[in-house]
Protein backbone atom coordinates (compact mmCIF):
# COMPACT_ATOMS: atom_id res chain seq x y z
CA UNK A 1 0.00 0.00 0.00
CA UNK A 2 1.11 3.55 -0.69
CA UNK A 3 -0.07 6.72 1.04
CA UNK A 4 -0.08 10.00 -0.88
CA UNK A 5 -1.23 13.50 -0.01
CA UNK A 6 -1.59 16.68 -2.04
CA UNK A 7 -2.45 20.22 -0.86
CA UNK A 8 -5.34 22.50 -1.67
CA UNK A 9 -4.75 26.10 -2.70
CA UNK A 10 -5.95 29.67 -2.61
CA UNK A 11 -5.71 32.26 -5.33
CA UNK A 12 -3.99 35.31 -3.91
CA UNK A 13 -4.92 37.01 -7.16
CA UNK A 14 -5.59 36.19 -10.82
CA UNK A 15 -8.49 33.73 -10.77
CA UNK A 16 -10.57 33.79 -13.94
CA UNK A 17 -8.06 35.96 -15.84
CA UNK A 18 -5.65 33.01 -15.66
CA UNK A 19 -8.10 30.98 -17.76
CA UNK A 20 -7.45 33.44 -20.61
CA UNK A 21 -3.67 33.03 -20.49
CA UNK A 22 -2.88 35.78 -17.99
CA UNK A 23 -0.88 35.14 -14.81
CA UNK A 24 -2.08 34.18 -11.36
CA UNK A 25 -0.41 33.98 -7.96
CA UNK A 26 -1.49 30.77 -6.23
CA UNK A 27 -0.41 29.37 -2.88
CA UNK A 28 -0.66 25.80 -1.63
CA UNK A 29 -2.26 25.49 1.80
CA UNK A 30 -1.85 23.03 4.65
CA UNK A 31 -5.25 21.39 4.13
CA UNK A 32 -4.77 18.27 2.00
CA UNK A 33 -6.34 15.33 0.22
CA UNK A 34 -4.99 11.94 1.35
CA UNK A 35 -5.16 8.75 -0.67
CA UNK A 36 -4.28 5.18 0.31
CA UNK A 37 -3.83 2.89 -2.68
CA UNK A 38 -3.03 -0.72 -3.36
CA UNK A 39 -3.18 -2.95 -6.41
CA UNK A 40 -6.41 -4.82 -7.11
CA UNK A 41 -8.08 -6.74 -9.93
CA UNK A 42 -10.91 -4.22 -10.27
CA UNK A 43 -11.30 -0.58 -9.27
CA UNK A 44 -12.57 0.04 -5.76
CA UNK A 45 -13.04 3.53 -4.33
CA UNK A 46 -14.00 4.43 -0.79
CA UNK A 47 -14.57 8.14 -0.28
CA UNK A 48 -14.70 8.90 3.43
CA UNK A 49 -15.83 12.48 2.83
CA UNK A 50 -19.14 11.22 1.44
CA UNK A 51 -19.20 7.89 3.32
CA UNK A 52 -19.64 6.06 0.03
CA UNK A 53 -17.80 3.29 -1.76
CA UNK A 54 -18.06 1.51 -5.08
CA UNK A 55 -16.47 -1.30 -7.07
CA UNK A 56 -16.51 -1.32 -10.87
CA UNK A 57 -14.80 -3.07 -13.74
CA UNK A 58 -11.85 -1.46 -15.47
CA UNK A 59 -13.89 -1.57 -18.68
CA UNK A 60 -16.39 0.86 -17.14
CA UNK A 61 -13.57 3.31 -16.39
CA UNK A 62 -12.20 2.98 -19.91
CA UNK A 63 -15.63 3.60 -21.43
CA UNK A 64 -16.28 6.65 -19.22
CA UNK A 65 -12.90 8.12 -20.10
CA UNK A 66 -13.50 7.60 -23.83
CA UNK A 67 -16.95 9.20 -23.68
CA UNK A 68 -15.64 12.12 -21.63
CA UNK A 69 -12.81 12.81 -24.06
CA UNK A 70 -15.28 12.93 -26.94
CA UNK A 71 -17.62 15.27 -25.08
CA UNK A 72 -14.69 17.49 -24.11
CA UNK A 73 -13.62 17.71 -27.75
CA UNK A 74 -17.14 18.66 -28.82
CA UNK A 75 -17.41 21.20 -25.99
CA UNK A 76 -14.07 22.73 -26.90
CA UNK A 77 -15.24 23.23 -30.47
CA UNK A 78 -18.56 24.75 -29.32
CA UNK A 79 -17.01 26.79 -26.50
CA UNK A 80 -19.58 25.13 -24.23
CA UNK A 81 -18.90 22.14 -21.97
CA UNK A 82 -22.37 21.71 -20.52
CA UNK A 83 -22.86 18.29 -22.17
CA UNK A 84 -19.61 17.02 -20.65
CA UNK A 85 -20.59 18.27 -17.21
CA UNK A 86 -24.05 16.71 -17.50
CA UNK A 87 -22.55 13.33 -18.44
CA UNK A 88 -20.11 13.37 -15.53
CA UNK A 89 -22.96 14.17 -13.14
CA UNK A 90 -25.20 11.44 -14.51
CA UNK A 91 -24.36 9.33 -11.47
CA UNK A 92 -22.22 9.87 -8.38
CA UNK A 93 -19.26 7.79 -9.59
CA UNK A 94 -19.16 8.70 -13.29
CA UNK A 95 -16.51 11.39 -12.82
CA UNK A 96 -14.35 8.99 -10.83
CA UNK A 97 -14.72 6.32 -13.49
CA UNK A 98 -13.60 8.75 -16.18
CA UNK A 99 -10.68 9.98 -14.09
CA UNK A 100 -9.43 6.47 -13.30
CA UNK A 101 -9.79 5.38 -16.91
CA UNK A 102 -7.76 8.34 -18.10
CA UNK A 103 -5.03 7.82 -15.48
CA UNK A 104 -4.55 4.16 -16.40
CA UNK A 105 -4.44 5.10 -20.06
CA UNK A 106 -1.90 7.89 -19.58
CA UNK A 107 0.30 5.71 -17.38
CA UNK A 108 0.02 2.93 -19.96
CA UNK A 109 -1.10 0.41 -17.34
CA UNK A 110 -2.77 -2.38 -19.29
CA UNK A 111 -3.25 -4.95 -16.49
CA UNK A 112 -4.51 -4.55 -12.98
CA UNK A 113 -6.77 -2.21 -11.06
CA UNK A 114 -6.58 -0.28 -7.83
CA UNK A 115 -8.26 0.04 -4.45
CA UNK A 116 -8.41 3.63 -3.19
CA UNK A 117 -9.38 5.13 0.16
CA UNK A 118 -9.84 8.89 -0.04
CA UNK A 119 -9.88 11.37 2.84
CA UNK A 120 -9.79 15.15 2.51
CA UNK A 121 -9.58 18.28 4.62
CA UNK A 122 -10.91 20.21 1.61
CA UNK A 123 -14.66 20.69 1.30
CA UNK A 124 -15.73 20.50 -2.36
CA UNK A 125 -17.13 23.46 -4.23
CA UNK A 126 -15.67 26.24 -2.09
CA UNK A 127 -12.68 27.34 -4.17
CA UNK A 128 -9.91 25.57 -2.24
CA UNK A 129 -8.83 23.38 -5.15
CA UNK A 130 -10.38 20.15 -3.92
CA UNK A 131 -10.71 18.65 -7.41
CA UNK A 132 -7.11 19.47 -8.37
CA UNK A 133 -5.83 18.12 -5.07
CA UNK A 134 -7.74 14.88 -5.67
CA UNK A 135 -6.56 14.66 -9.28
CA UNK A 136 -2.93 15.05 -8.26
CA UNK A 137 -3.14 12.70 -5.26
CA UNK A 138 -4.88 9.87 -7.16
CA UNK A 139 -2.53 10.16 -10.13
CA UNK A 140 0.52 10.07 -7.87
CA UNK A 141 -0.88 7.12 -5.90
CA UNK A 142 -1.53 4.95 -8.97
CA UNK A 143 1.81 5.95 -10.47
CA UNK A 144 3.55 4.94 -7.22
CA UNK A 145 2.03 1.47 -7.57
CA UNK A 146 2.72 0.91 -11.26
CA UNK A 147 5.28 3.47 -12.51
CA UNK A 148 7.17 4.58 -9.38
CA UNK A 149 9.94 6.50 -11.16
CA UNK A 150 7.62 8.86 -12.99
CA UNK A 151 8.55 12.54 -12.35
CA UNK A 152 6.14 15.02 -10.81
CA UNK A 153 6.07 16.98 -14.04
CA UNK A 154 4.31 14.02 -15.66
CA UNK A 155 1.99 13.70 -12.66
CA UNK A 156 1.06 17.34 -13.18
CA UNK A 157 0.41 16.82 -16.89
CA UNK A 158 -1.96 13.93 -16.22
CA UNK A 159 -3.71 15.81 -13.41
CA UNK A 160 -4.26 18.67 -15.84
CA UNK A 161 -6.00 16.25 -18.21
CA UNK A 162 -8.27 15.24 -15.34
CA UNK A 163 -8.98 18.88 -14.55
CA UNK A 164 -10.05 19.42 -18.16
CA UNK A 165 -12.76 16.83 -17.58
CA UNK A 166 -13.74 18.59 -14.35
CA UNK A 167 -13.71 22.15 -15.62
CA UNK A 168 -13.59 22.28 -19.41
CA UNK A 169 -10.71 24.67 -20.07
CA UNK A 170 -8.91 25.15 -16.76
CA UNK A 171 -5.69 27.12 -16.63
CA UNK A 172 -3.65 24.32 -15.07
CA UNK A 173 -2.76 26.56 -12.15
CA UNK A 174 -4.60 24.61 -9.47
CA UNK A 175 -3.04 21.26 -10.30
CA UNK A 176 0.40 22.89 -10.64
CA UNK A 177 0.05 24.43 -7.19
CA UNK A 178 -1.01 21.07 -5.73
CA UNK A 179 1.81 19.20 -7.48
CA UNK A 180 4.72 21.52 -6.77
CA UNK A 181 3.52 23.30 -3.62
CA UNK A 182 4.80 26.59 -2.27
CA UNK A 183 3.53 29.82 -3.77
CA UNK A 184 3.75 30.10 -7.54
CA UNK A 185 3.47 32.58 -10.35
CA UNK A 186 1.54 30.63 -12.97
CA UNK A 187 1.32 31.87 -16.55
CA UNK A 188 0.47 29.80 -19.63
CA UNK A 189 1.73 26.60 -18.03
CA UNK A 190 4.95 28.12 -16.71
CA UNK A 191 5.52 27.79 -12.95
CA UNK A 192 7.83 30.19 -11.11
CA UNK A 193 8.25 30.13 -7.30
CA UNK A 194 7.21 33.31 -5.48
CA UNK A 195 8.41 34.46 -2.06
CA UNK A 196 5.75 35.91 0.21
CA UNK A 197 6.36 38.65 2.77
CA UNK A 198 5.77 37.55 6.35
CA UNK A 199 2.76 39.83 6.75
CA UNK A 200 0.78 37.81 4.20
CA UNK A 201 0.66 34.94 6.68
CA UNK A 202 -2.02 37.11 8.32
CA UNK A 203 -4.46 35.84 5.70
CA UNK A 204 -7.53 34.14 7.08
CA UNK A 205 -10.10 32.25 5.03
CA UNK A 206 -13.81 32.55 5.61
CA UNK A 207 -16.05 29.75 4.36
CA UNK A 208 -19.37 31.18 3.20
CA UNK A 209 -22.36 29.30 1.85
CA UNK A 210 -21.25 26.63 -0.59
CA UNK A 211 -21.53 27.84 -4.15
CA UNK A 212 -24.20 26.40 -6.42
CA UNK A 213 -21.92 26.22 -9.45
CA UNK A 214 -18.76 24.17 -9.99
CA UNK A 215 -15.53 25.82 -11.10
CA UNK A 216 -16.27 24.70 -14.65
CA UNK A 217 -19.75 26.22 -14.48
CA UNK A 218 -18.33 29.50 -13.14
CA UNK A 219 -15.74 29.68 -15.90
CA UNK A 220 -18.50 29.03 -18.43
CA UNK A 221 -20.65 31.75 -16.85
CA UNK A 222 -17.87 34.32 -17.25
CA UNK A 223 -17.15 33.09 -20.78
CA UNK A 224 -20.79 33.72 -21.69
CA UNK A 225 -20.64 37.41 -20.74
CA UNK A 226 -20.52 40.11 -23.42
CA UNK A 227 -17.03 39.89 -24.89
CA UNK A 228 -15.88 43.51 -24.51
CA UNK A 229 -17.22 43.82 -20.97
CA UNK A 230 -15.64 40.53 -19.94
CA UNK A 231 -12.39 41.39 -21.66
CA UNK A 232 -11.95 44.66 -19.79
CA UNK A 233 -12.55 43.08 -16.39
CA UNK A 234 -10.18 40.22 -17.18
CA UNK A 235 -7.56 42.76 -18.30
CA UNK A 236 -8.01 44.70 -15.06
CA UNK A 237 -7.40 41.59 -12.97
CA UNK A 238 -4.37 40.64 -15.09
CA UNK A 239 -2.80 44.08 -14.66
CA UNK A 240 -3.44 43.91 -10.92
CA UNK A 241 -1.67 40.53 -10.82
CA UNK A 242 1.51 42.01 -12.31
CA UNK A 243 1.31 44.86 -9.80
CA UNK A 244 0.78 42.37 -6.98
CA UNK A 245 4.00 40.55 -7.82
CA UNK A 246 5.93 43.81 -7.54
CA UNK A 247 4.13 44.69 -4.31
CA UNK A 248 5.06 41.30 -2.82
CA UNK A 249 8.70 41.74 -3.86
CA UNK A 250 8.72 45.22 -2.34
CA UNK A 251 6.84 44.01 0.76
CA UNK A 252 4.41 46.91 0.34
CA UNK A 253 1.51 46.03 2.63
CA UNK A 254 -0.71 48.89 1.47
CA UNK A 255 -0.37 48.01 -2.21
CA UNK A 256 -1.09 44.36 -1.46
CA UNK A 257 -4.23 45.32 0.45
CA UNK A 258 -5.44 47.70 -2.26
CA UNK A 259 -4.84 45.17 -5.03
CA UNK A 260 -6.82 42.49 -3.20
CA UNK A 261 -9.74 44.90 -2.97
CA UNK A 262 -9.38 45.98 -6.59
CA UNK A 263 -9.43 42.37 -7.77
CA UNK A 264 -12.58 41.72 -5.71
CA UNK A 265 -14.34 44.71 -7.29
CA UNK A 266 -13.71 43.30 -10.75
CA UNK A 267 -14.72 39.77 -9.77
CA UNK A 268 -17.96 41.18 -8.35
CA UNK A 269 -18.64 42.99 -11.62
CA UNK A 270 -18.12 39.69 -13.45
CA UNK A 271 -21.09 38.39 -11.46
CA UNK A 272 -19.33 35.74 -9.41
CA UNK A 273 -19.73 37.20 -5.93
CA UNK A 274 -22.80 36.91 -3.69
CA UNK A 275 -24.71 39.17 -1.27
CA UNK A 276 -23.19 37.27 1.67
CA UNK A 277 -19.67 37.79 0.36
CA UNK A 278 -20.32 41.45 -0.54
CA UNK A 279 -21.45 42.07 3.04
CA UNK A 280 -18.36 40.39 4.48
CA UNK A 281 -16.04 42.34 2.17
CA UNK A 282 -17.69 45.61 3.22
CA UNK A 283 -17.15 44.87 6.92
CA UNK A 284 -13.49 43.89 6.45
CA UNK A 285 -12.85 47.07 4.47
CA UNK A 286 -14.44 49.17 7.20
CA UNK A 287 -11.61 48.26 9.58
CA UNK A 288 -8.96 48.94 6.95
CA UNK A 289 -8.55 45.41 5.67
CA UNK A 290 -9.00 43.62 2.37
CA UNK A 291 -11.07 40.65 1.25
CA UNK A 292 -11.74 38.81 -1.99
CA UNK A 293 -13.16 35.62 -3.35
CA UNK A 294 -10.80 32.75 -4.02
CA UNK A 295 -12.47 31.30 -7.08
CA UNK A 296 -15.97 32.72 -7.02
CA UNK A 297 -19.65 31.97 -6.77
CA UNK A 298 -19.54 31.56 -3.01
CA UNK A 299 -17.30 29.43 -0.86
CA UNK A 300 -13.91 30.77 0.20
CA UNK A 301 -13.10 34.42 0.88
CA UNK A 302 -9.55 35.40 1.78
CA UNK A 303 -9.40 38.18 4.36
CA UNK A 304 -6.35 40.27 5.22
CA UNK A 305 -5.44 42.91 7.77
CA UNK A 306 -1.99 43.91 8.95
CA UNK A 307 -3.37 43.50 12.50
CA UNK A 308 -4.43 39.86 12.51
CA UNK A 309 -5.91 40.04 16.00
CA UNK A 310 -8.22 42.86 14.94
CA UNK A 311 -9.37 40.87 11.93
CA UNK A 312 -10.10 37.81 14.06
CA UNK A 313 -12.07 39.97 16.51
CA UNK A 314 -14.24 41.23 13.63
CA UNK A 315 -14.83 37.76 12.19
CA UNK A 316 -15.87 36.45 15.61
CA UNK A 317 -18.26 39.38 15.95
CA UNK A 318 -19.74 38.58 12.52
CA UNK A 319 -20.10 34.92 13.59
CA UNK A 320 -18.67 33.59 10.33
CA UNK A 321 -16.91 30.28 9.79
CA UNK A 322 -13.22 31.15 9.51
CA UNK A 323 -9.88 29.35 9.62
CA UNK A 324 -6.31 30.53 10.00
CA UNK A 325 -4.19 29.06 7.23
CA UNK A 326 -0.56 28.44 6.41
CA UNK A 327 0.49 29.44 2.92
CA UNK A 328 3.24 27.81 0.85
CA UNK A 329 2.58 24.21 1.89
CA UNK A 330 4.55 21.27 0.48
CA UNK A 331 3.31 19.81 -2.79
CA UNK A 332 2.27 16.23 -3.48
CA UNK A 333 4.23 13.74 -1.41
CA UNK A 334 4.46 10.17 -0.22
CA UNK A 335 3.31 9.89 3.40
CA UNK A 336 5.14 7.63 5.81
Amino acid sequence: MVKISAPGKIHIIGEHSVVYGFPAIISAIAQRTRVKAERAEKIKIKNNLYQKEVVFEIAAATAAAKKSRQLWKEGNEKNDFSCLFSFLRSDFWKRNQAMLGLIFERLKVVKGGVSLIIDSDLPPGVGLGSSASLSVAITKAIAALYVPQIPNQKINEIAFELEKLNHGRPSGGDNSSSTFGGTIWFEKGKVVPVSLPDFLQNLIIVLTARRNLSTGDLVQKVRNLEKNFRGQKIKNIAEATYKMRRALDEKDVNKVKNLINFAQDNLTELGISSPEIDGLVKEVRKIGGAAKISGGGGGTVICFHRDKARLIKLLKKLKVNFEEIKLGAEGVKVES
